[in-house]
This record gives C-alpha cells, structure tokens and sequence, in this order.
C-alpha cells in the first residue's frame, strides 16, 4: 500500500507540475480571456454528441458481455460505464475503469477480461487514428518517436495480461487460485476468438472516436471559428499520450500535447490549453460527477 500511495503521489506531482509549468509559459490573462470568450450557445450542442458517445460505450462494453453470456441491460451497462468513468477520471491511465467489472453479480475472472478487452480495442483504434494523423497532418518527428514508445508499451502490456504464463505468475503474487487463473485466461481467449464480437465492438469503437471528433470540433470552433479545423484530427494523439500512465487522468500530460500541437500549426498555445481542458470537463469530468452519484445508490449490481 506504501508504494502504491507513493506512486499515487508521484503521478500527481507530474499531473501539478506540468499544469504550472504550462501555465507559467502562458499568459494568464490570455488564458482568462480565451476560456470567458467561449462561444457557450455552440459549445451546448456538443451534449447529444456526448450522450452518444456514451450510449455507445455501454453498447460496445454489453456486446463484450453478451460475448460471455453476460446479459446487462443498456441502461445498466451505461450506469456502470458512468461509474468507471469517474474511478478512471481520478487514476492514472484511467486503470479505475477496472472497476467496472465489480459492478456485476459475475465472478470477477469473468468480467475484467470484458474490460480489458474493451481498452485494448480502444487503444488499438486510436493507434490507428493517431497514425494516420500524423502521417496525414502532423509529421512531426518527435511526433513519431513518442507514437512509436507507446505502441511498443501497448504491446508490451498486451503481451504481459494474455500470456498465460505471466498471467499465472502475477495472479499466484495474488493469491488467486488456478480455477480464477484458468477462467480468465478462458474468457480472454473465448472474446478474442470470436471475430464477428471483434469487428463489431471495434466498429462502434471506430464511431465513439468519430463521435467525439466532432465535439473536438465544436470545442475548437467554440473558442475561436478561425482556428484551423486540421486541429480536429489531433484528437487521436493527444488521447493516446494522455493515456500515457505518468500522471493523474492524463492530467497535465494531454494539455501539454494540445499545446504542443497547436503551436506546431501556428496557432495560440493558450486556445491549445483551453481546448484541451473544456473537452476533458466536457467528455470526463462531467460523465464523472454522474457515475460518482451513481456509487452513491445502495443498489448498484445486477
């Protein structure tokens, strides 16, 4: 528990130090006057587009569950989402969205290969959206380098959580019995194999990120109509890199690659900062406060 309170710490001095640091290099009053002049009536119609991404999250999650036999109702599905979306809003790396696999009356070896499944299927489309943005938009060098060590990690870290013999290792450091080992690693591979479940949930993965493009672009457009609209398909490699496990929700990290991005395009750091800050408040924190009511209720498995 000491180290992992220490780590705690530690990516939360990164998330703090970052957010000063940056905004130490910018102007304050520039940065106030950039966030009042947000155009608020066109940042409003981001909402339905926001509902929808997450509509769509729970319907991609419920097809990983009916994969297993695991029958949740939408509205379940999106109430446990929402309730992820708040533990990984306040975790590095958003690994707080695990908990999404305790919400259900389900053996938990069965349902955190759900979840997980469902993150690697996440980050796999935007390594491929991010790919395609730089090599489309944004050929930048340390662009690439940066995109390179996280795809590396990634498959690093798919490697480590399906090979089954590491998976034995780290569950018997545990204390997990070989019954909890083996239904994992069953329901691993009885969701990989199943192709038709794949493409399905990667296609609606595919649309939750075109979806949420589109609230990139009413962000971008809200704070300023003449910034340039390539700006939208930056999206994918700030999520990615804010997805990098060094600080508190990518806190800190993701604003600094917005920065980095917009400068690169000429356009002000501060509508960098600002656009990066407004999407996390609007697509995170705000689901968060909801999913975080949601703990509240007595009654929150099925």
């Amino acid at each position: 528990m000491i180290v992992m309170n220490w780590k705690t710490i530690g990516k939360a001095a990164v998330s703090i130090g970052l957010m000063l640091y940056l905004i130490s290099k910018l102007d304050v009053n520039t940065l106030y006057e950039t966030f009042t002049q947000t155009n608020i009536s066109l940042l409003s119609i981001s909402l339905p587009f926001i509902v929808l991404m997450y509509l769509v999250k729970a319907r991609k999650w419920q097809a990983l569950l009916n994969c297993i036999n695991v029958r949740v109702p939408t509205r379940r599905s999106l109430d446990i989402i929402l309730i992820g979306t708040f533990y990984g809003a306040i975790t590095p790396g958003r690994t707080g969205e695990v908990s999404r696999a305790f919400y259900l009356n389900v053996e938990s070896s069965r349902s955190i290969p759900t979840v997980i499944m469902d993150r690697i299927l996440d980050m796999i489309c935007l390594m491929i959206l991010s790919v395609l943005s730089i090599v489309l938009f944004f050929q930048d060098k340390n662009l690439i380098y940066l995109m390179a060590s996280v795809m590396a990690i990634f498959a690093a870290g798919m490697f480590v959580i399906t090979n089954e013999k590491i998976v034995t290792l780290v569950f018997g450091v545990f204390s997990q019995n070989i019954e909890y080992k083996e239904n994992y690693i069953k329901t691993i591979k009885e969701i990989a194999g199943n192709k038709k479940v794949i493409f399905s949930v990667f296609s609606l993965t595919l649309g939750y990120y075109l979806l949420n493009l589109i609230v990139y672009w009413i962000v971008i457009k809200s704070l300023n109509p003449s910034l340039n609209s390539l700006l939208t398909f930056s999206l994918p490699i700030v999520v990615v890199l804010g997805n990098f496990p060094i600080s508190i929700s990518g806190f800190g990290v993701r604003e600094l690659v917005s920065v980095t991005i917009f400068h690169m395009l000429n356009e002000s750091s501060a509508y960098g900062f600002s656009c990066s800050v407004i999407l996390y408040f609007l697509t995170t924190l705000l689901p968060a406060v909801f999913g975080f009511l949601l703990t509240l209720r007595k009654n929150v498995k099925i």
